[in-house]
């Protein structure tokens, strides 16, 4: 396990240029939100900038200076938010980056909502059935394999060039790192995917049924695998046994797969329990001879107007 100490890579020029950077950017950030402030509450002045070009632009470098931060404080080589082991060490540092991005992409959302007319949370919401929760596993997926491969070009790869036997990772953590960006990868292609899939297909079209066969599966691959990866990444010697980003896009992405898995049994057994309530609350069997015992003509009739809503319940929950 890798013990709490200096890292010696930040001692080094390129380290000091990085929280330099930091520094920057922290103050930019604060310069440039006071700005907007202050323009918002003078009414004469505000229209200029209010929903108009400039704003937009003022977000998106809020955005990359957000991104720029939360990148350099989470690196273990740079000292600011983390130590050697990719713990959290500076804990106003780092939630405080991470909540300024989130809040970044917060006051996008609201500029595309104000300008063009276009809430994307509620288009996703009536678009389809959760591809608000693919969005987000595929999101968070890229985190996971982001921090793997931080940890372990750090402690493992060309990073780990000049640190000390305490500094480097062992071979099983190193294992563990890839292990990492491989569920990283695998959350994250077939999640956005699988969103993408999603917002493109109609509602109750041809292929819905199809679709929700292939959701479930894929769920289910997904949990699995992200149980696993939380046993071995957070374990004692795993990468994100400390707490840190690893730690929290693992847990993520495992809770996020659970509620899609959830959310697909109970709309699975919505579709079952209407087409069992057309057949008045039995089963179909058949006798001997091959005919069906159990449904008189019209129970029959019944059971096919059933079948039918169920298909086009199943396409509805898609």
């Amino acid at each position: 396990k890798l013990k709490c100490r200096a890292h010696t890579d930040r001692l080094s020029s390129a380290a000091r240029t990085n929280q330099n950077y930091a520094v920057a950017c922290c103050t930019i950030l604060f310069l440039l939100s006071l700005l907007v402030v202050i323009l918002h509450t003078r009414p004469l002045v505000s229209t200029v900038i209010l929903g108009t070009k400039i704003e937009g632009i003022i977000l998106l470098l809020l955005l990359s200076f957000w991104s720029a931060l939360v990148a350099i404080v989470s690196d273990t080589r740079h000292g600011l938010a983390t130590d050697v082991s990719g713990s959290i060490s500076n804990g106003n540092l780092y939630y405080f980056s991470w909540g300024g991005l989130a809040t970044g992409v917060s006051l996008m959302l609201s500029y595309i909502r104000s300008v063009w007319g276009i809430d994307l949370n509620v288009e996703l919401q009536s678009r389809t059935k959760r591809v608000r929760y693919w969005v987000w596993l595929g999101v968070i997926g890229l985190i996971q394999m982001g921090s793997s491969a931080r940890l372990f070009d750090n402690h493992c790869g060309h990073g780990s060039f000049g640190l000390s036997e305490v500094e480097r990772g062992s071979v099983k953590f190193c294992r563990r790192c890839q292990l990492g960006i491989v569920l990283g990868i695998l959350s994250a292609v077939p999640s956005l995917a699988m969103a993408g899939v999603k917002i493109g297909a109609t509602q109750g079209g041809k292929f819905s049924t199809q679709i929700f066969g292939i959701e479930v599966g894929l769920s289910g691959v997904m949990i699995t695998g992200q149980a696993v990866g939380v046993a071995f990444l957070t374990s004692r010697e795993g990468p994100a046994a400390p707490i840190n980003t690893l730690f929290y896009s693992s847990w993520g992405s495992l809770i996020v797969g659970l509620i899609l898995v959830a959310s697909c049994v109970e709309d699975w057994s919505s579709a079952k329990g209407t087409m069992k309530a057309g057949n008045g609350g039995r089963d179909i069997s058949m006798d001997e001879s091959g005919r069906e015992s159990s449904l008189g003509s019209s129970g029959r009739e019944s059971f096919l107007g059933a079948e039918g809503g169920g298909l086009e319940l199943m396409g509805g929950i898609c």
